[in-house]
C-alpha cells in the first residue's frame, strides 16, 4: 500500500510501542528461527500476494511474530513479558469452558496419576463413543488425533465405500491440511498433480455447485462440506444443504460434515442437529477433546463398519464381513485424551442446550451493537456472525487492528475470527468492545485508517 508521510509516521511509532510491550516475544521468535521451522512467523505471506497486500505485509513486517504465552487461566492468558490478555482465540477455538477449568484439571490430574498405559485398549473409550453417540445422534465412532486426520479417514471410507475417486470440497472451506482438501483454499504447493485432480472445488452455497455433482455424481467419491466457513460465518445456506444431502443421498454420494471447528459449539449435536440434516459421515475434535490434540470420525454403520470389519460374536462361526481400509494411530485414544474428552462430553450433556444458546444470545448482542458502531463511523468493517463464533471482514490494511487490540489487552490472531466462552465475563465483553472502538478511532485520528 503507499503510505503518506503522515501514515508512515504514525505506523512507526505504533511499531515501536508493539514491540516495546512485547519484546521478550520477539526476541524469542529471533532466538529461535535458526532451528525452528514456524509458519505462525510468516502468517500471511505468500509471493502471489497482489502488489498492494503484499506492500501492507512488508510495511508492517516488524509486527509479524507470534505472542509467546506462558499460563493462563479463566478467559486470560500472560506472555512473556508478563501481559494479560483477554483471550478471544480460545486456542482456535478450542477452549470452549476458558483455560484450565477445575472439571478438566482434575480429570487430566487423575489420568497422570494413574499413568498412561499406552498399546492398551482404553478403559474409556467405549464409554466416551456412547456418549457422543447420544449427542450427535452419530451410530458409530472411532478416535485419531487430529480433525485433518478424521477428516482424511472420512474420504479414504467414502472410497472404499464408493468405489470412486473424487472428493467435492467448497472453496474456502477448510478441512486440515491432508493432500486431497488443501485445494480449497488454493494452497497447492508441494500437492502431486493426482490429488489435485480427484479434488473438485465448487462455489458453496451455489445452486450451481448442485448441477455439477449431478452431473458428476458417478465420479463422486464424497462431497465435503464445512455446514459453516469459518471463513464466512454469514453465509448459513440451509437450503442448500438440503438439496444437497438429497441429491449425495439419490445418487450414493457420501455427504461428510466437517464440524471440527463448530461441532459442540453452536448445538449439543452439533451441525447436523442445527441443520435438521443427517450427514453419512461426520468428523469433530477441538472442543470435544477439552484441550487435548483429538480427532472423531463418526457416523452410519454401512461406512464406519469399514474401520473395524463391522459386527461379529466370539462364539459361532462369525467373523467380520467387511474388509477394512487402513486405519491406526500410536496416539489414537490417548488416555490424556480419553480422559478430558470424556469430562467434557459429561460436562456437555449437563449442562444441556442451554450453554449453547446462552453464549449465542451473548454473542449476538455483542455483535450487533458493534455492527452498528462501525457501520454508523464509517468504518470499512463488517462483522459476521454463526452462533458464538463471529469474525471481523475487512480489507489487508485495516488488519492493523489486530496489534492494537494486543495493545489493548484483546488477544486474537491472524484470522480475526473470535470466540466467546462462559469464562467471559460481561465486563470482558465491555473491555473488548472498548478496545475496539477506541483502537479504530485511534488509527483514524493517526491519519492511517480513513
Amino acid at each position: 500500500m503507499s503510505l503518506s508521510d503522515a501514515q508512515k509516521k504514525y505506523l512507526n511509532q505504533f511499531v515501536d510501542a508493539y514491540v516495546s510491550k512485547s519484546r521478550a516475544s520477539r526476541e524469542r521468535r529471533e532466538q529461535g528461527w535458526p532451528k525452528l521451522a514456524d509458519p505462525r512467523s510468516s502468517s500471511g505471506f505468500s509471493s502471489r500476494l497482489p502488489p498492494v497486500v503484499r506492500d501492507f505485509w512488508l510495511a508492517t513486517k516488524r509486527l509479524r511474530y507470534p505472542l509467546v504465552g506462558v499460563r493462563c487461566e479463566g478467559a486470560y492468558v500472560w506472555d512473556l513479558d508478563g501481559n494479560r490478555y483477554t483471550d478471544f482465540a480460545f486456542g482456535f477455538g478450542v477452549h470452549l469452558f476458558g483455560h484450565r477449568p477445575k472439571f478438566l484439571v482434575d480429570a487430566i490430574t487423575e489420568r497422570v496419576a494413574q499413568g498412561t498405559p499406552m498399546g492398551f485398549q482404553s478403559e474409556t473409550a467405549a464409554e466416551v463413543a456412547a456418549a457422543i453417540s447420544n449427542l450427535t445422534g452419530d451410530e458409530r465412532v472411532a478416535f485419531s488425533n487430529t480433525g485433518t486426520e478424521a477428516v482424511m479417514t472420512a474420504t479414504r471410507l467414502a472410497r472404499a465405500a464408493t468405489g470412486r475417486s473424487k472428493i467435492v470440497v467448497f472453496a474456502d472451506s477448510y478441512h486440515g491440511s491432508h493432500d486431497d482438501v488443501v485445494s480449497a483454499i488454493d494452497f497447492t504447493l508441494g500437492i502431486a498433480p493426482n490429488h489435485l485432480a480427484d479434488s473438485i472445488v465448487l462455489k458453496y452455497g451455489d445452486p450451481k455447485s448442485l448441477e455439477t455433482i449431478e452431473q458428476r455424481a458417478d465420479e463422486i467419491a464424497a462431497v465435503l462440506v464445512e455446514p459453516v466457513q469459518a471463513r464466512h460465518p454469514e453465509l448459513q445456506p440451509a437450503a442448500f444443504l438440503h438439496e444437497l444431502r438429497a441429491i449425495t443421498a439419490r445418487r450414493g454420494i457420501v455427504l461428510v460434515f466437517d464440524d471440527v471447528l463448530l461441532g459442540f459449539r453452536v448445538h449439543q449435536g452439533g451441525s447436523q442437529a442445527y441443520f435438521d440434516i443427517r450427514a453419512d459421515l461426520a468428523t469433530y475434535g477441538k472442543v470435544i477433546g477439552g484441550g487435548m490434540p483429538i480427532g472423531i470420525i463418526a457416523g452410519k454403520p454401512e461406512y464406519m463398519n469399514l474401520i473395524d470389519g463391522g459386527p461379529w460374536q466370539f462364539d459361532g462361526d462369525e467373523y467380520p464381513k467387511v474388509d477394512k481400509i487402513w486405519f491406526a494411530g500410536t496416539f489414537n485414544k490417548n488416555p490424556l485424551t480419553m480422559a478430558t474428552t470424556k469430562a467434557m462430553v459429561e460436562r456437555l450433556t449437563a449442562e444441556g442446550p442451554a450453554l449453547q444458546e446462552g453464549l449465542n444470545r451473548r454473542a449476538a448482542a455483542l455483535t450487533d451493537g458493534l455492527g452498528a458502531w462501525l457501520e454508523t463511523e464509517g468504518f470499512p468493517i463488517r462483522i459476521a456472525r454463526y452462533g458464538s463464533m463471529f469474525k471481523f471482514v475487512m480489507p489487508p490494511h485495516a488488519t492493523l487492528l489486530i496489534q492494537h487490540l494486543h495493545m489493548r489487552g484483546i488477544f486474537t490472531w491472524e484470522g480475526m475470527v473470535f470466540f466467546l466462552s462462559p469464562a467471559h465475563s460481561d465486563a470482558d465483553l465491555a473491555s473488548f468492545e472498548d478496545a475496539v472502538k477506541d483502537s479504530l478511532l485511534t488509527m483514524r485520528k493517526g491519519g492511517y485508517l480513513v
